[in-house]
């Protein structure tokens, strides 16, 4: 009786076991829980680039139009300018000698035509008629010394020889006489549509010299084309100075509005687009910041240019070239070396 006892309690006690070793085991197999799905976060990144200073446009270089003597120079190396103020002046006189001269000439071809108008003076008028009357009256006396001489020669009084004479006499008088008539139809007509047409053409021609005299004399007072400043003066009163020259007379940068041209790295070229924000600092205004805007970017990759000296910087590459108009009153060095932070 008691062996039974013990085998029901063994058999009770390896049940227990087995169950308990079968829960632990389905336990074990179950596959963990998994996360909740996280949120994507998107971080907004700035590009960084080096960049420097520069005016509206590249630096304007500035030549005189013709050769010629500088006579004055009338700005130095880092002074500012306005549009349309003289930068540099040519000698003049042969310029003036030239408007001069095509001044003299206009006037001259207007009296031409106001003659033509006006017409001939009464004085000459008649003149005119008074050589008419005086060709008739030849005219007369030789027609009546003709027919004088044909009736002679009718009745073999005079020879063929005299007849000649006499009748060459006649035709000669008679075309004296028909001249002096047409000098004084024309001289008091009207001008010819014709005349007064040419008369206006040679005004037009005279005035036209007038005024490329005129822009001569003032292209030899070389002005600047925009607000600007000097960067460099390479001429001096007394030179001799060429359009051809390889050097320019002055290097100007305009000042309308500043700009920062920068160079994106290779990696950031796809990632600048028109319009952005940027922030531009300079080493040598420490703790300022200039904001400015991408106006405009190079369509092509070149060779790294611009260079910002920091640590891990890329030299060995290729950039994109972008440019940026800069929001600020603060008067900057055009080539001032700055960094650029484009959002």
């Amino acid at each position: 009786m008691r062996q039974l006892f013990l085998a029901g309690a063994f058999a009770a006690l390896g049940t227990g076991i087995l169950i308990i070793a079968d829960q632990h085991q389905r336990a074990n197999s179950r596959p963990a829980a998994l996360p909740e799905k996280a949120e994507t976060v998107i971080a907004q990144s700035s590009v960084h680039a080096a960049g420097r200073i520069e005016g509206t446009t590249e630096n304007v270089l500035i030549r005189p139009q013709f050769p010629g003597r500088i006579e004055s120079v009338f700005v130095a190396r880092g002074s500012r300018v306005e549009k349309g103020q003289v930068l540099f002046q040519l000698e003049t006189r042969r310029y003036e000698a030239q408007r001069d001269l095509a001044s003299a000439t206009l006037s001259a071809a207007r009296a031409k035509r106001m003659r033509l108008v006006a017409g001939a003076r009464d004085s000459e008028i008649e003149a005119a008629k008074q050589e008419m009357i005086a060709a008739q009256a030849r005219y007369d006396s030789s027609k009546t010394r003709f027919e004088r001489a044909s009736k002679l020669f009718s009745r073999n009084a005079l020879s063929s020889q005299g007849l000649e004479d006499y009748r060459a006499d006649h035709d000669a008088n008679l075309a004296l006489l028909q001249a002096a008539h047409q000098r004084y139809e024309t001289i008091k007509a009207d001008p010819r549509l014709a005349d007064l047409m040419a008369a206006d053409a040679e005004i037009a021609s005279a005035q036209a010299q007038l005024d490329m005299a005129e822009i001569d004399l003032q292209r030899c007072s070389v002005v600047s084309p925009c607000p600007a400043v000097v960067l460099a003066v390479e001429i001096n009163p007394g030179e001799w100075i060429s359009p051809e020259m390889p050097d320019a007379a002055l290097e100007l940068s305009n000042t309308e509005r500043l700009r920062v041209v920068a160079d994106v790295d290779e990696r950031d070229a796809l990632t600048v687009t028109l319009g952005q924000t940027c922030e531009v600092t300079a080493d040598a205004l420490p703790g300022q910041h200039f904001s400015g805007v991408v106006v405009e970017i190079e369509p092509r990759m070149e060779p790294k240019k611009i260079y910002g000296g920091w640590a891990g910087e890329r030299n060995e590459t290729h950039t994109r070239r972008v440019w940026i108009d800069l929001r600020t009153d603060v008067t900057l060095p055009v080539g001032l070396p700055v960094e650029v932070m484009i959002h």
